[in-house]
């Protein structure tokens, strides 16, 4: 025992200190490293790790001290807790000191913002590429656009201003167009904003919505971090009904943003575009009843031309087919009469030449035979004159019974009625509406009616 040369721990510790700041010469160093913890109090204190193919090669503990972290709040502003949180990689300024007591540690007095920044360019590079290599990237962009955009699914941190101005500028528009808005609240921005905000999209039912709106207020570049996490973007990108954004930023442009179907810079802009597509469709619709009003009442009034004509064809033709008739019964009762006088007047000269010859036969024969003979000739002329008047009788008779069963009169006596709207005959019920005033004429005498009911039976 009395050849080792033993050491104290304090002595080990105080050599190890000495040979530290011999090699770091209390030098200051820009140190990448991830943060895998952090314990913010008075002071912040950071576990900082560094992984090579999935494994831990190097682990050290950091502090901030409370004068140092005044100054980083400072320069990152808005944008400390997206930078000093757990994930995340920094590049910062420390120096390297070791205490007896509490070990090995780095002394952190500044981070630089500008690296922050570039990885999350890179992670959302990344993304993008994934996304195109998934064919996502498009997905969501190539679905059409519902004509009118009522039934809305919006995604938004309630009681933010941009979710105020948002609601303020689509509830109560100038046209007084209403909306059916189901909120899905989910935080923004933070570390459990992807989460929140994937969680939100796997609750819409696509069926129950026209679209989707995703908004936030203003902020900084690295507060659009939880818009360019993979699974949610994945998650909008299957969307089967159009995604558009508003997330609040005039020039940077989260990888959301990207895929969605319409990108919006701010919220307002969002309620502008589904404003403008409600009254754009209006416009088209009124401009569409127009030319079908236009359309319909060239038809009706040519329609009602046509009536007009109908109707005075209808009254005319049985007056003119009725005289054509009666000249053409005129000229055909000529003829037989005069047929029936020449039959006659031969039948007389017969009868004369006859009664000649009888007069020079002897008077019983004229008696016995011509007598017999002659009358059976005058009833034969009697009976043929007969039947031809008789025919001709019953003709004219038919065709006055059919002048007299087309008469509107006749035709009314047998139970019908002509109903008038405005004075022009109804042949449909499909042009009357609640509220007309119709006129029905009967055989004898009109009513006047109110229609309560319409109905049509086709």
């Amino acid at each position: 025992m009395s050849d080792k040369k033993v050491f104290s721990l304090l002595q080990v510790c105080t050599s190890i200190r000495k040979q530290i700041e011999k090699a770091t010469a209390s030098q200051r160093f820009w140190v990448k490293a991830e943060i895998a913890g952090i314990n913010a109090q008075k002071h912040v204190y950071l576990d900082l790790v560094q992984h090579e193919d999935g494994a831990r090669v190097a682990v050290m503990r950091g502090i901030i001290w409370q004068y140092h972290m005044r100054g980083i709040r400072e320069a990152l502003g808005s944008d400390l807790f997206n930078v000093l949180k757990e994930g995340s990689e920094v590049l910062f300024l420390a120096s390297v000191q070791y205490n007896p007591v509490h070990g090995l540690s780095m002394h952190i007095e500044e981070v630089d913002i500008s690296y922050s920044l570039g990885a999350l360019e890179q992670r959302k590079q990344a993304t993008v590429e994934t996304l195109r290599k998934e064919a996502l990237y498009d997905m969501n962009r190539s679905l059409p656009t519902p004509l009118v955009i009522q039934r809305v699914a919006l995604i938004a941190s309630i009681g933010s201003a941009a979710y105020a101005d948002f609601m303020q500028h689509l509830t109560h528009n100038e046209y007084g167009y209403r909306f059916h808005i189901r909120e899905f609240p989910s935080s923004v921005q933070g570390e459990n904003a992807p989460q929140e905000l994937r969680a939100a999209i796997a609750a819409i039912d696509p069926e129950r919505f026209d679209v989707v709106v995703i908004i936030r207020g203003g902020g900084s570049k690295l507060d659009l971090e939880a818009f360019n996490d993979l699974d949610l973007c994945r998650a909008v990108a299957r969307m089967p009904i159009p995604v558009m954004t508003g997330i609040g930023h005039d020039v940077d442009v989260s990888v959301l943003d990207l895929i969605a179907h319409t990108p919006h810079k701010t919220p307002t802009a969002i309620a502008d575009h589904l404003l403008d597509k409600c009254l754009y469709f209006e416009t088209a619709l009124n401009g569409f009843l127009v030319t079908v009003q236009r359309s319909m009442s060239e038809v009706f009034s040519f329609r009602k031309e046509q009536l007009s004509a109908y109707a005075e064809m209808t009254r005319s033709r049985p007056i003119n087919r009725c005289q054509l008739e009666r000249g053409a019964l005129q000229t055909t009762a000529s003829m037989v009469t005069r047929r029936v006088r020449d039959a006659i007047h031969l039948y007389d000269r017969e009868v004369d030449g006859h009664a000649s010859k009888l007069a020079l036969l002897p008077l019983q024969k004229v008696e016995q035979v011509e007598a017999a003979r002659l009358r059976e000739m005058r009833n034969a002329l009697e009976q043929l004159a007969q039947r031809g008047l008789t025919m001709l009788l019953d003709r004219v008779q038919g065709m006055d019974q059919a002048i007299q069963l087309l008469a509107p009169d006749r035709v009314l006596a047998r139970g019908f009625t002509i109903t008038r709207f405005q004075g022009v005959p109804l042949k449909s019920a499909s042009h009357l509406k609640p509220g007309d005033e119709i006129e029905t004429t009967f055989a004898s005498g009109s009513i006047r009616s109110t229609i309560t009911t319409q109905s049509d039976h086709g």
